[in-house]
């Protein structure tokens, strides 16, 4: 149940934090306007629309994800496979030295949002693909927070790893190749 409720909350803030990557001077320990008023609004949250948050967010996307009802998008003719989308600066330093302690867990955060971005955002190019550095550390941040540890490693971004693989054919309903 706690794993559950974690990723309830960090979908939102990885959903409301997305976008292009943009800096705004305030200092980076500070939230965004838009995640200040996602933690806001949670804050303010009753316990059934808790539930019926937690219930949404918790729906059984098993392996066999039925993408039969699931319709190609107007973007699917502009869809860029992943594989030829630009990566982040950050990302690329990522992928040079995959070993380092919790960058596996940095690139299963990254691979989750970017498909929930696609799928919310029913875009198919690489602009909704390629997550910015900024809103994948945050979401990492906040889980460290959540989970009290200083260096997240596979085993606590495994969930999310789990969803990734089951949204990709979503998309790939919806798009095409991932």
């Amino acid at each position: 149940m706690r794993r559950t409720a974690l990723l309830s909350g960090l979908v939102i803030l990885g959903i409301g934090t997305m976008g292009p990557a943009q800096t705004s001077g305030a200092p980076p320990d500070l939230p965004e306007p838009e995640l200040q008023e996602l933690l806001d609004q949670q804050a303010e949250m009753s316990e059934a629309e808790r539930k019926a948050e937690e219930d949404f967010l918790n729906l059984d996307l098993s392996s066999d994800v039925d993408v039969s009802s699931v319709e190609r998008v107007p973007s699917a003719d502009q869809n860029q496979p992943n594989r030829t989308c630009e990566p982040t600066p950050e990302m690329n330093a990522n992928l040079r030295s995959p070993g380092k302690r919790g960058n596996r867990a940095y690139r299963d955060i990254s691979a989750y949002l970017s498909v929930t971005n696609v799928i919310a955002k029913k875009d198919c190019t690489c602009a909704a693909k390629i997550i910015p550095h900024e809103t994948v550390a945050l979401f990492a941040e906040r889980l460290r927070e959540q989970l009290d540890v200083d260096v997240l490693t596979p085993d606590h971004t495994r969930d999310f790893y789990k969803a990734y693989e089951r949204q990709i054919k979503i998309i790939d309903a919806m798009c095409g190749e991932y």
